[in-house]
């Protein structure tokens, strides 16, 4: 680096503003599992204030100067390089948007996620509506700042999934969506399709109690991380030391919470394993969405729903429930956890049929951005399109498109991200028994260690350094494609 006092200048910068963000981001996961519901005006100006601040910071004249005189030559790959052109990108497109117009969509997202609660516990969709509508109105405008080249949604994909186009993902979709339902057909046929599934009845207590007792055994470190209950799970972390996880507050399934408690660890374990050192820099922040949810869907699906991980699961349960669990034996709870059912709730769909709920989401948000859709039409154009899709339909709003929280959020174009992470998480897995051969016997052992130190080595510690299909390709050692995911279904659920 030519100028070591600017770069550390440089640094010293892009650590307050991380720091900065993480204080927001702990406002956010404290009016998601704590804040008292009467807080909430108080809590959208305290959050505007602060994410004015943050943009301030961001957009500071001598911060980007600074930048662009430290820019490296195309070919430098050097750490410090690595950092100073993946900040300058973030700077430069940060210092498009107005402050007033940062502070617009704090706010905004804070009142709509109260009333998004409101409207999904009352299973009324008018009352959050307008919340919505404005936000797709900020989202729109949002695109028109940051600029695109052919979609306005191709400037939101890049908030989660830097450089993806709405084309690609499109594309891609298409043409897994029809693969898809050639497998769902195959699976149709078979004896246990569509079988109900059996309820695993249990307090809110023993739920935490259990889930607790499972991502402990898969490796995660309660001395940096924390779980508690929220309306619908995630995860957030502020910093390597300090991750948090959530469950439902309410369900009436043990089931279901303990396969978000492994999703959310998932999370968790990667930011714990990002770099420290490079704190507030790119290279201690996660790849893209795409790369964390592979890391959530890895430890919940590919690993948590596996015949040999069912044996421990199985072992945990019988001991909590002494000979009154609906399963005689491990392969009995295998089964209920792989079983395939067109349903109607995205974070219950099983391997196969979850990517429909996404694609959903992703083409009602694409119609929602060029303007062929309106709010007011969105419950009718879901209902469809899931009896279209999957052969049910929600009888009411909440079981719809009020089931998930993201777009109070503000998080248009996050959605393809989960199913670009459900194929990364079937190719590193697929990557990870070329260097640990006895990867299954580990997981028999309940040995997860060497398998959190190789998802260390090849994806956590590279941080921002690669692209999501960079990091994969190399992991893999060639390109991933949607064949990857499709043979891993037909081979676990037709064989």
């Amino acid at each position: 680096m030519a100028d070591r006092t600017l770069y550390d200048s440089v640094i010293h910068d892009a650590r307050r503003i991380r720091t900065s963000e993480t204080i927001l981001d702990l406002l956010s996961w404290d009016q998601e599992t704590m804040m008292p519901q009467a807080a909430s005006a108080h809590r959208a100006d305290q959050k505007a204030l602060l994410a004015g601040i943050i943009h301030e910071m961001k957009s500071s004249p001598h911060y980007f100067d600074t930048l662009s005189r430290l820019l490296p030559s195309s070919n430098d790959d050097s750490d410090e390089a690595v950092i100073i052109k993946k900040l300058h990108r973030d700077i430069a497109k940060a210092r498009k948007l107005p402050t007033a117009f940062v502070q617009s969509i704090s706010r905004a997202t804070s009142e709509a996620f109260d009333s998004w609660q409101r409207a999904k516990h009352q299973n009324h969709f008018v009352l959050f509506e307008p919340h919505l509508k404005n936000l797709v109105d900020l989202m729109r405008q949002k695109a028109e700042y940051l600029g695109y080249a052919h979609h306005p949604l191709d400037a939101l994909l890049d908030d989660h999934e830097p450089d993806a186009t709405t084309e690609e993902i499109a594309v891609l979709f298409s043409s897994l969506k029809t693969k898809l339902r050639h497998l769902l057909s195959d699976i149709q046929r078979l004896p246990l399709y569509g079988r109900p599934r059996h309820i695993v009845t249990s307090t809110l207590e023993e739920q935490m109690h259990i889930c607790r007792e499972v991502v402990t055994f898969i490796g995660f470190d309660w001395n940096r991380g924390r779980l508690d209950t929220s309306e619908h799970p995630f995860s957030t972390a502020f910093h390597p030391t300090d991750s948090r996880i959530t469950i439902r507050h309410s369900t009436n399934n043990l089931l279901d919470q303990v396969m978000s408690a492994l999703h959310e660890a998932g999370h968790g374990m990667y930011e714990m394993g990002l770099d420290r050192q490079h704190f507030g820099t790119p290279l201690a922040e996660a790849a893209s969405l795409s790369i964390h949810e592979s890391q959530s869907r890895l430890w919940e699906t590919v690993i948590g729903r596996s015949k040999i991980f069912s044996e421990h699961l199985y072992s945990l349960l019988s001991h909590h429930y002494k000979g009154k669990l609906p399963f005689a034996s491990s392969h009995d709870l295998y089964t209920e956890l792989n079983l395939v059912n067109c349903s109607l709730i995205r974070t219950q769909a099983d391997e196969v049929t979850y990517p429909f709920h996404v694609i959903l989401r992703f083409e009602i948000e694409k119609e929602l951005m060029e303007g062929a859709l309106e709010v007011h039409d969105i419950p009718e154009r879901w209902n469809t399109a899931m009896k279209e899709a999957l052969g049910v339909v929600p009888a009411t709003d909440s079981e719809g498109c009020l089931q998930d929280v993201h777009w109070s959020l503000g998080s248009f174009g996050y959605f393809p991200t989960y199913t670009l992470g459900s194929l990364y998480s079937v190719c590193l897995f697929q990557a990870m028994e070329h260097s640990l051969p006895n990867r299954d016997d580990l997981v028999v052992r309940g040995l997860f260690a060497p398998i959190q130190a190789w998802l260390s080595e090849h994806v956590w510690r590279h941080g921002r350094r690669y692209s999501s299909r960079e990091l994969v390709t190399k992991a893999l050692g060639r390109a991933p494609t949607e064949d990857d995911y499709i043979g891993y279904l037909r081979s676990k659920y037709v064989g």
